[in-house]
């Protein structure tokens, strides 16, 4: 079913994003108040009209909340925004993927809109991977996982969030897109030991993070690569959300031809 504001050709749309570094590489310095459990703020003239995020956290649960969130104060397109790691081998860190589609472990798919798609890739350039995408309830941290869901689900990136918009967004009958930078490459495992070092909104745990590297002084090197990775999908995620201003502007110009 397609509402009226789509057919209308009202743009409001509605951005979640799990983490706090993640927001901030996109909005740089951003006033967030808190509603309920979660962080909420307008951003005025992105994609050329007023923008309303919601951070949320790690995990499926809360990116379906906010979704909802967002779809009930009459957001008419939902999309998130973030790192992710790697499933095909051809991707670097710092890379960016935008869905085509969006799939889960138990292989429910949910496309993007065509005509929102090909507008994106029209922002972005030919800098952007475009493919399907998977969501799984844990992070993928061995290089063993990543083949076999690489295998089992044909997608480009692997993140934990994507797939619980896509839905609520589509139950909506609002438009969604997924917009990913590669963090950590296919071929790289990350240590469960560093994934703890960090809550669910990736903050450090300060004592976790002096107690393990105090025992495990051989995490060191993998924990500033990690960083290090973290800080060019960042970097590619800021210059793919600034890409992603002229997205208003090919709306309305596909809705005056329609």
């Amino acid at each position: 079913m397609i509402s009226s504001d789509k057919r209308s050709g009202i743009f409001r749309p509605g951005m979640v994003v799990a983490l706090p570094g993640e927001a901030k590489a996109m909005l740089g310095r951003f006033r967030w108040q808190r509603q309920g459990e979660f962080d909420v703020g307008t951003a005025v003239g992105l994609f050329g009209a007023d923008t309303l995020w919601v951070r949320c956290g790690m995990g499926s649960e809360r990116a379906a909340r906010a979704a909802a969130f967002l779809i009930e104060r009459g957001v008419t397109h939902v999309g998130i925004a973030g790192v992710s790691g790697a499933l095909a081998p051809e991707l670097q860190s710092g890379q960016l993927v935008l869905a085509s589609e969006v799939v889960d472990e138990h292989g429910q798919r949910w496309t993007v809109d065509t005509a929102l798609h090909k507008m994106l890739m029209d922002c972005l350039g030919s800098e952007v991977r475009s493919g399907r995408t998977l969501t799984t309830a844990a992070p993928l941290l061995n290089v063993e996982q990543k083949i076999f869901w690489r295998e089992r689900r044909k997608a480009l990136a692997v993140d934990m969030e994507s797939a619980a918009v896509a839905r609520v967004a589509s139950e909506a009958g609002r438009l969604f897109f997924v917009l990913r930078a590669i963090c950590d490459e296919a071929a790289r495992p990350v240590s469960a030991a560093l994934f703890d070092l960090v809550d669910e909104f990736g903050r450090p745990r300060p004592l976790r993070l002096v107690r393990t590297l105090c025992c495990q002084p051989s995490l060191v090197p993998e924990l500033l690569h990690m960083q290090r990775d973290f800080g060019r999908a960042l970097g590619a995620l800021r210059n793919g959300w600034q890409a992603c201003g002229r997205l208003h502007s090919l709306y309305d110009e596909r809705e005056r031809r329609v």
